[in-house]
Parts: structure tokens; sequence; C-alpha cells
């Protein structure tokens, strides 16, 4: 079943099983499998009120949750016990630092990758079936020397997790496909017991779990029903296979595919324009979502000068529509990186504007912001101690213990640092830790050069050029976003002429963030802002898409992907049908990041390739980017 944006999945979904219970099936027979717990109890809710009997003999839950459920039953079979544990992330990441202390990892010169990220490297390297030398060349090329110690520690993590009689996540889904791979006797019991198989959100699935519901239903007659939306198949990056949806007539010979292309949504106006653009991938099931609602306005283009003048004319055009009538919680602001979203958070604080994020913590509340603030702080008051002590925890072999040393030798200075970049400070010392500090102290020295006939906005760019995205890489998974983050950040602070008055609003925001604004309430209405990524399944009366130029949207790491730029279409395809009426469509004409250094900007492709009949360009008349007054005349 491809079931297009707004045309009922979960209703389609949610009535076949209704049907089968009415029809005799016993509930007990059918295997309903989803990815979130909170999808899969609304299901079985709407399942129990349409036939008025309990779902619950219904076997419906995640992929892990079934899988551990089977495995409980059966997993003997596979060497498991029945009372294995389950281990959640801390605890992943905790059996990880075993692991690595047992192999007693040297880092000498370079940082080491965090727990976090080598169970995210393990993960994706089994839910994609890849070996991890491919996983790391393509995420993390910056650990690929590591290659072979991280072969080791997976290695020790895999035995440890078996001696521990303890399963991870990703265990439930191995030891399941295991379970149908070495017991075809299993498979054939499994296949009577769930005569009807239902998967929602197929185009979400990863390898593994593909096969193991084309296993289960090779044996029930092939009766197996998956539902789902190949133009919504965004999560590549979570090891997401497009392919299972997109060939599987091709593996499941007999299919028959249905297509539900009525939209209850959007206006006419608005998915005409999202047809339009869709149509430009060429490996797709073809559709066209029909509407059912009456007409609307035309999506809206608006070329602005700036990412400055982009976030004022948001948060203008919010404020009206909020005097039109239309509640905050109606409104959202969409974005394909979280990095994006900063300058527009920033102006809703001034106005006032209360707005809850989706798509990560608050941009100027990030450990990583927080962490390059440190770098100013210090720069503008060498006697802040929070801000040494953030800066000097970063280092290897650096504790709490010795960075309270520290402070106690630089703090009775006249300037702290002037004391804290002298050399005799670093051979205090343990020897393992002194490189990492004087490499600090180099980098301090650079910034104070920087900062003496710089702008504030050139002092966060040469953060970038210290040893902190080495920390960075090391430390976070997502390490590119975050340093783009930093690049925002750098964005940010172009208008500002002196750190000072930088720092003064940084502070005045994270106190602002701190508070409610308006006495507003935990049950305020707030605006959203959201990664596409986030906002998938949902939907709003106003979508605001921003930064819809080349480089920004489409991604332009993404690009350079194997297709890379039809995934990216659809991700706006994503964006452009969560809107219900209205449709505001932003690109920056002017690019103000570190590697633009002023260049223009061009549309998006994704705007380019539209028919001009199908939106409205619109113009806004603004003032100086740099006026505190910048206020857009809609």
């Amino acid at each position: 079943m491809i079931a297009g944006a707004g045309s009922g999945k979960t209703r389609t979904i949610t009535y076949r099983v209704a049907y089968l219970i009415q029809r005799g099936v016993a509930a007990s027979q059918i295997l309903l499998m989803t990815f979130t717990n909170k999808a899969a109890r609304e299901m079985l809710s709407r399942v129990e009120h349409l036939t008025g009997n309990d779902a619950q003999a219904i076997w419906g839950g995640t992929f892990h949750a079934m899988g551990n459920r089977l495995l409980r039953q059966h997993g003997p079979l596979v060497g498991l016990q029945a009372n294995y544990s389950i281990l959640d992330d801390e605890d992943q990441r905790d059996l990880l630092k075993v692991c690595l202390g047992d192999a007693k990892v040297q880092v000498e010169e370079k940082r080491f990758p965090s727990p976090s990220i080598i169970q995210g490297l393990l993960s994706m390297a089994f839910n994609t079936q890849r070996p991890l030398s491919a996983v790391l060349e393509e995420r993390a090329p910056h650990f690929a020397e590591w290659e072979g110690v991280l072969q080791e520690i997976a290695r020790r993590y895999e035995g440890k997790k078996r001696s521990a009689n303890a399963l991870d996540y990703d265990d439930l889904l191995r030891f399941w496909l295991k379970l149908l791979q070495e017991h075809p006797e299993v498979a054939q019991r499994l296949g009577r017991q769930f005569r009807y198989v239902l998967v929602d959100e197929y185009q979400d699935t990863n390898t593994l779990q593909a096969q193991i519901v084309e296993r289960i239903s090779a044996h029930n007659g092939q009766n197996l029903m998956v539902v789902g939306d190949d133009a919504q198949s965004i999560y590549k990056f979570r090891g997401a296979n497009y392919d299972n949806i997109l060939k599987f007539s091709e593996r499941n010979p007999g299919t028959e595919v249905f297509k539900l292309e009525v939209n209850y949504r959007s206006t006419p106006q608005i998915l005409a324009f999202t047809n339009a653009s869709i149509l430009h991938n060429r490996q797709q099931f073809r559709k066209t979502l029909q509407p059912q609602r009456p007409r609307g306005t035309l999506p809206v283009v608006l070329p602005l000068n700036d990412v400055y003048q982009e976030a004022t004319f948001v948060a203008q055009r919010i404020l009206q529509l909020r005097d039109e009538g239309v509640p905050l919680t109606d409104i959202a602001v969409l974005y394909r990186a979280h990095a994006h979203s900063s300058i527009v958070q920033a102006e809703l604080i001034k106005r006032n504007i209360p707005y809850d994020v989706r798509s990560g913590v608050r941009f100027f509340e990030q450990a990583h912001i927080k962490d390059a603030v440190a770098f100013l702080k210090v720069l503008d008051n060498p006697f802040d101690e929070v801000a040494w002590r953030r800066l000097w925890l970063m280092l290897p072999r650096i504790g709490n213990a010795t960075a309270a040393r520290l402070w106690a030798q630089i703090q009775q200075a006249a300037n702290p640092l002037e004391v804290a970049v002298e050399a005799r400070l670093a051979q205090s010392l343990p020897a393992a830790a002194q490189p990492y500090f004087k490499r600090l102290q180099l980098d301090l020295q650079a910034l104070r050069v920087v900062l003496q006939d710089q702008p504030p906005a050139a002092l966060i760019g040469a953060i970038l050029g210290t040893a902190y995205p080495e920390y960075l890489r090391a430390k976070y998974e997502g390490a590119q976003t975050r340093l783009e983050d930093i690049q925002q950040l750098a964005v940010f602070a172009r208008p500002y002429r002196s750190l000072r008055s930088l720092l003064s609003e940084l502070v005045l925001l994270g106190e602002l963030y701190g508070q409610e604004m308006n006495g507003a309430t935990a049950e305020t209405e707030r605006l959203i802002l959201s990664s596409v990524h986030q906002a998938k399944g949902l939907e709003w009366r106003v979508v605001f898409v921003i930064r819809m130029c080349e480089g920004e949207f489409p991604s332009e790491r993404a690009l350079h992907e194997e297709q890379g730029e039809e995934e990216e279409r659809r991700i706006f395809y994503v964006a452009t049908t969560r809107a219900k009426d209205e449709l505001y469509l932003t690109h920056p004409l002017m690019d103000l990041s570190l590697r633009g250094g002023g260049q223009l900007l061009q549309p998006s492709r994704f705007l380019r390739e539209i028919r001009f009949t199908l939106y409205e360009q619109g113009e806004v008349e603004l003032r100086s980017p740099y006026d505190d007054e910048r206020r857009p005349e809609w």
C-alpha cells in the first residue's frame, strides 16, 4: 500500500485489522509492527474502538518489542538464556567503556572516539549490514586509523554481552533473524501462528527488518500487507533501506500495489506545488496527490537579503498570523539542519514569542555552543573561573582536582590569562596531560591575536582552527553538524562590533531561555521549530520552510552521496506536505557564513525546478539587517 502524505495511512491499516477481526480472524493470529510504542498504542486503540473488542491479543508493537517477546520463548534455540537482560543506551556505553579499559587503548597524540560514537558506528554497521571499515569511511574517516582497535573493541563487546547474558537493541533483531534462518521449523510455526502480518512505515525499515518480515510471510501464504510512502523515505542516516519499499514487488512476486492518493490535509495549491516537486525524482512509485479541500492561497516564495532579514520576516509574519486568529500551536518553522534555526530563535526571543524546539536542544543551550562561548569569555574576562574550568576539563588527563589546582595558580594574577599561557603552568601538570595543555595555550595565544584587530565573528571562526574540532569529533556523534552550529554562531555574531556586547547579548538570551516569556506557563501555546526529519507525520495550518538555498537545502554533503539529491528532494516533499493552509518558503540571497564571505546564494534547485505559476513570488520591504528595529512590512 503506497500511502501518499495526508492520505489516511493509519486509518487504512487499522481498518484492515478491524476488517480481519470482524471476518473471524483471531486477534492472536495478527502481527502488527510499527516504529514507536506510541504509534502501536494508537493503532490498537483505534482497532478496539472499531470492533468493540479487546485488541490486546493482537501481537502489536515495535520491531524490537516483538523480537524480545519471541526470543523469550525461543531464545535457547539460538544460544540465549530465557532470562537475558536488555541493555539500554547508557548500559551499552558503560559496557563499551569496560571494553576500552580491557583493551588497554593508549591514546598518545590523537583523541580516541568516545563510547557513544563507537556505539553509533557499530550500530550503523549492523543495521546496514556493511563492514565497519565502510561505515568509518563514509561517516567518520577521521577515525580510520583506529579501525583495527575498533574491531577489537567490537569483538570484546560481543563477548561481554554473551558472557553477561545480555542483549542490546540491535541484538533483538540479530537473534530474531538468526532464529528464522537457522530454524526453518520455527519460521514455519510463526508463519502458521501469524496468518496476517501488517507493517506500518515500511519505507523506514532497515535490511534486517525487511528480511524478518518477509521470511515470516513466506510461511503464511504471503499474507503480508506493508504500508508506507516511498516519497517520505528520509531516514537513510539511521540505516533505513529505500529499496525495501521500492523493490518490494520484485522480492515478492504476485504483490498487488494499491495507491492512496487522496489527500485530506492540504489545499489544492499546496498539493500542486508538492506534486510538481517530487515529480523530478526518477526512482519512485509515481502518484499524484488529489485534494479534498477547497481552494486556498498559493505557496509564497520569498527572497530575502540575508538570514537576519529572513528571521525578521518569519517572526513578524507569525505575530501577524496570531493577530489574525491563528494559534501559535498551528504554526511551524521547519529547516533542513538544526543550525539553521539559530538566528530565528534569537529573533523569537527578542520578540517574546514562546516556542518549542523539536530538533534538539535550544541552540544557545547546546554544549558545544557553550564550549565556544567559554573561549570568548576567558578572552574578555580572564577572571571567569567557570569558563576556565570548562576549557580545562575538555582536555584529556585533566579532571576537577587538576582544574582546581590550575585555577589556584592563576587567580591571584593581575591578568590570569597571561599566567594561563605561560610555559611553567604546563610544566606543573603530569607529563601525560602536558601536550594537550600546551596546545590549548597556543590556541589561546592565537585567538588573542585575532581579537586585537578583528570582530567577534572572526574570533568565533578562529575557534574552528584550534584543537576544539578534534575534541568534538572524539566526544560527540554528529560532530560535523556541531561544527556547522559554531559557524552559525559566527553568523549570529556578525552585527556585533565588540566581544563584550556579543557576550552580553548571549547572556541575556540565556536568561530568557531559562524563564517563561510573558508569564507563560506549561499550558501556554507555543510555536514549533523543528527539523524536517522530526516533523514527519505532523501537520500545521501554517508552515515556514527556511534556508531554501543551494548548499543549505539540499544539504551540500548529501549531494555528494549516492542518490543523495533524490533523498533531499524527498525531505523537501515531507516539509511542504506538512502545511494545511499556508506555506512560506524563504531563501537568503547573501551568504554570511565563514565559508561564503558575502557571496550571493542561489535559490534551492527545489524551488527553481517548479513552474513559477504554482507559487507567488513574495516581496518584503526591510530596513538594514543590522538595525535593531528590523521590521518587515508584509
